[in-house]
């Protein structure tokens, strides 16, 4: 559970790192789960590292992974940022190649979208690990900071690698947790950095917001056979978060 002074921070800066979060063998059943689904969906064949290689829907696919949403040490802090109610987004495993330029997931809509990712490799300040603007979630920051989305040049008189931040440098163990509408970035990693990510939302309170999330959950969620370790866990709490969606009319 985080505490006052970690919940504070979080709504502040839109960010934390928590270390040492999973134990070295967990991270080993979580490595060995999460390679044998992105290898399922090469079909067997290598990864070459030419282009990133993502998975929708991912944690869903496997029972071992899919506990990791009901997990205490996740499902316990998003439950004191979002409310007892939240609702499951998705989730995607990543091989990432290159950079990645300074971009938001989510725009500013007062519904507040929260990312965990795991790196299950050692990233650190030039080798891939996560950039982040403090208090870049929410406005009027987060609009200033929009000449950072341009093509050619970040808009402020230095390189894109050189804007001001913070390095989220990370151990296979650690979690990451941001607002989805933080500008972050990634640079000088190499190719099959392995990544990690479930997103969770509050569960709606107007129909606006609803509106929003059947948006965002047509977009991000693979449907079919695949996600059966999810939806039919027999776990209660995880039984609890499929209901939600169902009453949402977001699952069959």
């Amino acid at each position: 559970m985080l505490t006052v002074g970690q919940l504070a921070a979080f709504e502040a800066f839109g960010f934390l790192r928590l270390g040492a979060v999973f134990s070295a063998r967990e991270m080993g059943d979580i490595r060995r789960e999460f390679d044998d689904v992105l290898e399922e969906d090469r079909d067997g064949r290598r990864f070459t590292g030419d282009e990133r290689q993502m998975v929708q829907s991912f944690v869903e696919r496997r029972a071992a992974l899919s506990r990791l949403i009901d997990d205490d040490r996740i499902y316990g802090p998003m439950v004191q940022v979002l409310g007892p109610d939240l609702v499951w987004l998705t989730s995607d495993g990543n091989l990432y190649v290159g950079d990645t330029d300074w971009h938001h997931d989510a725009t500013v809509k007062g519904y507040p979208q929260i990312k965990v990712a795991l790196y299950l490799d050692p990233v650190g300040r030039d080798t891939g690990c996560l950039r982040v603007i403090p208090g870049s979630h929410t406005p009027p920051y987060h609009h200033t900071l929009e000449p950072l989305s341009a093509s050619d040049s970040p808009g402020f008189g230095v390189a894109s690698a050189d804007v001001p931040c913070a390095y989220l440098e990370s151990e296979p163990g650690d979690v990451v947790m941001f607002h989805q509408t933080m500008w972050h970035a990634s640079f000088g990693g190499g190719a099959g950095r392995r990544i990690l990510a479930l997103s969770f939302a509050p569960y709606p309170t107007t129909d606006a917001h609803a509106a929003y999330l059947r948006s965002l959950y047509a977009a991000v969620v693979v449907k079919g056979r695949s996600r059966e370790p999810f939806l039919h866990s027999g776990r209660p709490r995880l039984e609890s978060v499929v209901s939600r969606l169902r009453a949402l009319g977001l699952e069959d």
